[in-house]
């Protein structure tokens, strides 16, 4: 059957390409989530670690406690991804270790390469000092200190929040859409 010639799309077809877009993507991230949810047996865990860290963010005063992390290791990860025959890719810098006065290991994971841990010839550093770390004292998650990082990581739970909540609305709307085009 032809899209272009489907009794859903005669009337509102743009509004009804952007809001099933839309909702594919929302699903995608929700589908995505519960996966991650499943592997790590703790489903309910997974979605409320976005609410969680919102909260944090909203109220740093009350949530976010500074750390000292110390370093285990530190390496370079390389994340490529091909779309149209072209192929890209990007260093992820990866730091593991713990909290100080904490034995449970953490990982650290943030786009592009902090010279701080390597040397000239991209060694890792042997003189690592301890870093300096968010922990938000509700999940016992981790950010890093700097600002890009912790902003980035605010933007993420806020955009999971509204790919959660926007599902349930984005379907009931392409179902009155669907009832007034017929």
């Amino acid at each position: 059957m032809n899209l272009k010639k489907h009794p859903f799309f005669k009337k509102y077809k743009i509004i009804k390409i952007v809001l099933l877009v839309h909702l594919i993507f929302s699903l995608v991230i929700f589908v995505s989530m519960l996966v991650h949810g499943i592997a790590d047996k703790d489903i309910l865990g997974t979605f409320a670690r976005a609410f969680e860290n919102h909260k944090a963010f909203e109220n740093p005063e009350k949530y976010l406690k500074k750390e000292i992390f110390v370093i285990d290791s530190v390496f370079i990860d390389i994340e490529t991804s091909s779309s149209q025959g072209k192929s890209t890719s990007k260093d992820i810098t990866v730091i593991r270790g713990n909290l100080l006065h904490s034995a449970k290991k953490k990982e650290l994971r943030f786009t592009g390469m902090n010279l701080n841990f390597f040397d000239d010839t991209y060694n890792v550093n042997k003189n690592i000092k301890p870093i300096k770390v968010w922990r938000n004292t509700i999940n016992d998650e981790v950010f890093l200190g700097n600002e890009r990082e912790f902003e980035r990581a605010k933007t993420n739970a806020v955009l999971h929040i509204y790919f959660y909540l926007s599902i349930i609305p984005l379907f009931i709307i392409l179902l009155i859409l669907k009832k007034k085009s017929e």
